[in-house]
């Protein structure tokens, strides 16, 4: 989508699946990290927009107020708001949207009309004349285009405890601008490094998606231990951006997957894990077969524990540790038997696998 001219905009089909994205995960975000064990979480939106669209619906920086009032009564954290809007109409438009809402007392919201760049490290260097750590930070970097989101400044914010980020990868406009004259410094300071120069040469369609793509993950790989990507593609099958989402808590990477698997996919969109091009999945009903596969090629002849298991499908696959026990009851109940449990419980019924530290033999 090219950057709007007008103060608002209709929604379109790939914002609203994003969207709902943002929403269930920012719910388990502020209830868990905002129960007490942080004095202070911050949300950042670095392109934050005017809060609402033309067409009445909600835009992010409200979407993020109303996951964390849903949880007020038990949020004990102060909760702070950073929405970053450079144009003016737009921020003071969300102002307006915000100065309406009914907020608590550890609320708070602060609404600018600078760039992400600028304001980021702006509180960054607030943090580091204090000598503090940035609080636990949940980043949504969903530009129109492709600069202003320089990888140091993510990598900067990956570096404190408990941060994270969301970003909209805009591949189409990347891959456009990729080798212009014009924008080598700007393609450096997005991938923090000029090994994009490499890829200028490539080809084929397909070839240069995933070049294009494996730098950028990989760039974030070396700032987080956790980074899945999903592609969404539209309905004349073109991918319109990369969501990388970044990492450094297990937890984290749990409720992001929780909240991809649990997005409607529709007619106008196509949603699906693109991490690693060999385990390419498609959202909606999980294929227990291709689970089973990666299961399988992963410990086969091995003997290991539940909750190992449990471990390599959520760091290490697209799945949710919610499917991997169907596959592991089809591999015990099936006949041939191709896994035996080795000290099981007395008491266990055959089939499931409720406790982690039972070992398990795969035949």
């Amino acid at each position: 989508m090219a950057a709007p001219k007008t103060t608002t905009w209709p929604l379109e089909p790939h914002t609203r699946a994003k969207h709902e994205i943002l929403r269930r995960y920012l719910h388990a975000w502020a209830a868990i990290l905002g129960s007490g064990r942080f004095p202070m979480i911050l949300y950042v939106d670095g392109f934050a927009g005017p809060g609402r669209y033309s067409t009445g619906e909600d835009g992010s920086p409200v979407i993020a107020l109303n996951a964390a009032l849903a949880h007020a009564n038990r949020l004990t954290s102060e909760v702070r708001f950073q929405f970053m809007e450079r144009n003016p109409e737009r921020a003071e438009m969300l102002r307006q949207v915000v100065s309406g809402m009914q907020l608590p007392d550890n609320f708070g919201v602060r609404v600018t009309s600078g760039s992400f760049e600028s304001d980021m490290n702006e509180i960054l260097a607030w943090c580091r004349g204090r000598g503090q750590a940035l609080p636990p930070t949940f980043a949504f970097i969903d530009p129109f285009g492709w600069t202003g989101i320089p990888f140091d400044l993510i990598r900067k914010i990956l570096a404190n405890r408990s941060c994270e980020v969301l970003v909209n990868f805009m591949y189409e406009e990347i891959n456009r601008f990729l080798g212009h004259p014009d924008q080598e410094r700007n393609l450096d300071q997005l991938f923090g490094t000029p090994d994009w120069r490499e890829l200028v040469l490539l080809k084929g369609k397909a070839e240069r998606r995933l070049a294009i793509h494996s730098l950028y993950q990989k760039q974030l790989g070396s700032a987080a231990r956790y980074v899945r990507s999903f592609e969404m593609r539209n309905d004349k099958d073109v991918t319109d951006y990369f969501l990388f989402f970044a990492t450094n808590n297990v937890t984290g990477l749990r409720k992001m997957k929780e909240a991809m698997w649990g997005v409607d996919q529709s007619g106008e969109f196509t949603f699906s894990d693109a991490t690693d091009p060999k385990q390419l999945l498609m959202f909606g009903k999980p294929d227990l077969g291709v689970l089973r596969r990666h299961i399988v090629a992963k410990f086969g002849g091995r003997e290991t524990t539940v909750g190992t298991v449990e471990n390599f499908v959520v760091e290490e696959t697209a799945f949710r540790e919610t499917h991997y026990k169907g596959v592991l009851k089809e591999l015990e109940l099936g006949v041939p038997t191709q896994l035996v449990p080795v000290n099981a419980p007395g008491k266990r019924k055959r089939g499931t696998f409720a406790d982690k530290r039972m070992r398990i033999k795969f035949m």
